[in-house]
């Protein structure tokens, strides 16, 4: 995958994420963990998806209802500003018969006591504080009620092209500074001839740098050194611009370019920051555990039989 697709793959920005099948919902083993996890459930069911980014398993969930003329309430919260009903295609139709609450932390939930039959979470569980998280999902869940959660395993493909990523663009910004280079070429006027070849030159050799490494990424896995390609087109851009547009306004763009890829650096790194390994997902079992959750059951899940995309993670409130 490319470094945009992961980056909706992370932060939900898009209905078509992560592993999806021909209606943009995920498909295959991950699909299945869903339906076969709603598929329990009473025709008259409450239920909560905590960090639903753009609403992905209540689809899932609305999809599963229809199938079993269920009427399902179905709730869904994020700490974002999130409005899919505007923001996905077809919105209102799609999400007919859920409520989103935007700006809403798993660790406050605004609804009373033993209110939903269900809570589930896809990618969401492992970004708040788990244990004020949990606590809040074990107060809402009615008694016999369940929770289900898929969680960022630390050795799925998704971290490893994250990690990876991270790599490409720790030498784009922090080694190379590529962006620098170029903004110190681009906002040069009227200096000494000496000092624009010199800035020319290392601009050059840090293109060089970049290309090289690219070439080698392109070696070790084709398609990917996605960041390394991103660098170099934007740099040869504002380069070209540099020739129609005022100095200052150019270095505006390169500022501009540069803070998109840190952007891209930073949800990166909070990725892999959150991602759990086995150590971690079972402090978490623990935490539920102390809790008073029971039946508690996680495993890796998979996606097209064997790339590994998280843990599911099921537990019930006695």
């Amino acid at each position: 995958m490319s470094l945009e697709q992961w980056e909706t793959y992370y932060r939900g920005g898009a209905i078509a994420t992560g592993p999806a099948g021909p209606d943009g919902l995920y498909d295959q083993e991950v699909r299945r963990a869903w339906v076969g996890f709603f598929s329990s459930l009473p025709t008259d069911a409450r239920l909560l998806d905590i960090a639903t980014g753009n609403g992905v398993v209540p689809l899932i969930a609305l999809d599963v209802a229809r199938s079993r003329g269920a009427q399902w309430a179905i709730e869904a919260t994020d700490l974002a500003r999130i409005d899919p009903v505007h923001q996905v295609p077809n919105g209102a139709e799609r999400f007919a018969g859920v409520r989103f609450h935007p700006g809403v932390a798993t660790e406050k939930l605004p609804f009373e006591d033993a209110r939903f039959d269900a809570v589930t979470g896809h990618y969401a569980l492992e970004y708040s504080d788990t244990a004020a998280a949990l606590a809040q999902i074990h107060r809402v869940l009615k008694p016999g009620g369940d929770a289900q959660f898929v969680i960022h395993h630390a050795d799925s493909e998704l971290l490893v092209t994250a990690r990876r990523s991270l790599a490409d663009c720790d030498l784009v910004l922090k080694q190379v500074r590529l962006y620098r280079r170029v903004h110190r070429l681009v906002t040069m006027d009227n200096v000494p001839e000496a000092q624009l070849k010199a800035a020319s030159d290392d601009l050059v050799a840090g293109i060089r740098t970049v290309r090289e490494a690219h070439a080698t990424a392109e070696a070790r896995q084709p398609g990917s050194g996605r960041v390394f390609a991103v660098a170099i087109d934007a740099a040869q851009k504002l380069l070209a611009s540099r020739r129609v547009q005022k100095p200052a306004l150019v270095g505006l763009e390169v500022d501009r370019a540069e803070e998109e890829l840190r952007t891209s650096w930073r949800r990166l790194n909070d990725l892999v920051e959150h991602a759990l390994d086995e150590a971690a997902i079972a402090r978490l079992e623990q935490q539920a555990t102390a809790l008073g959750f029971t039946l508690i059951e996680r495993h890796p899940l998979h996606h097209a039989g064997n790339h590994l995309v998280g843990w599911q993670l099921a537990m019930h409130r006695p």
